[in-house]
């Protein structure tokens, strides 16, 4: 608790209308493991966030891995400062429930027994990250086998994305580990311009750590990267995946991805390949080359 204030403020969520709160850093402490117990077996995914000056928020959402439970909930957390540290946390949260689930559960109500264990946090990488997200990125390149080729450096990750005040050329989404460093990450693209005008969000990369693989953490960078798509407006979500990953076909089929039939993938890097420069303007008709 050496990040709050003596006098800090913490309402919560859900409990005794408007919420239940709790105050000093005691009462915040007992108020954060009663909200974990509450949440055990959600799926946390920060959606957005933002501080100017002393204040600050941030959106999330809570998923069911089961769908048996309720299929999800969206909530924001206002945040204040004071002398740099935390002075109050006021969370809001809204429900969306099946008909033939029970309805939300109170403090008293214990955890289902088929929790899993601690749950999964996403949030949107910071510069503090870049060393963590570099290695995780260097597991990657080893994996689909393009590491004698990865030429990404640290200063790189913080001048084109983490640390870049604008154009930011990259957004990366990281699940934090219990036990230090990163569970894994999510990198994403956005094409401003498209045929109907609403940007094309690209997933460049997704990778989970092999020891916290079956823990959720894919599917919550993945319920991440889908939430931003729908704040930004945009229009589709693509990505690459190698022929031969059959897991990873597995699941993206379950968010409903499906091969594009309608487009073959091309590639050309012009160092390779001088004849390149020897194809004219007038070759070209409708953005596809002249037999």
């Amino acid at each position: 608790m050496a990040c709050v204030t003596e006098t800090f403020i913490y309402r919560a969520s859900i409990g005794p209308e408007p919420g239940k709160t709790y105050s000093g850093a005691e009462g915040v402490r007992a108020g954060i493991a009663e909200m974990r117990a509450i949440d055990a077996g959600r799926i946390p995914v920060v959606t957005d966030q933002n501080i100017h000056g002393n204040r600050g928020y941030y959106r999330w959402i809570y998923r069911w891995p089961s769908t048996g439970m309720v299929a999800d909930e969206a909530g924001c957390d206002f945040i204040q400062f004071r002398d740099g540290l935390l002075d109050s946390k006021d969370a809001y949260r809204k429900v969306r429930q099946h008909p033939t689930v029970p309805a939300l559960r109170h403090l008293t109500t214990p955890a289902p027994a088929h929790s899993p264990g601690a749950p999964v946090t996403v949030r949107l990488a910071n510069a503090g990250d870049a060393e963590a997200l570099l290695q995780s990125m260097e597991r990657l390149a080893e994996f689909e086998g393009y590491k004698a080729d990865f030429r990404v450096a640290t200063k790189e990750l913080l001048a084109r994305g983490l640390a870049a005040s604008q154009g930011q050329e990259f957004r990366a989404f990281v699940a934090d580990c219990a036990a230090g460093g990163l569970s894994g990450y999510a990198v994403v693209q956005e094409i401003p311009f498209t045929f109907d005008l609403r940007p094309t969000l690209v997933l460049k990369e997704l990778f989970v750590a092999a020891a916290d693989r079956s823990r959720g953490v894919g599917t919550a960078l993945m319920e991440a990267v889908i939430a931003y798509a729908r704040r930004h407006g945009c229009g589709r979500l693509r990505w690459l995946v190698l022929p031969g990953n059959d897991a990873a076909k597995r699941f993206y089929e379950r968010f409903g991805g499906a091969i594009d039939s309608a487009w073959e993938n091309w590639v050309l890097n012009p160092s390779l390949n001088s004849a390149s420069s020897n194809v004219s303007a007038a070759e070209f008709v409708g953005g596809d080359p002249a037999g």
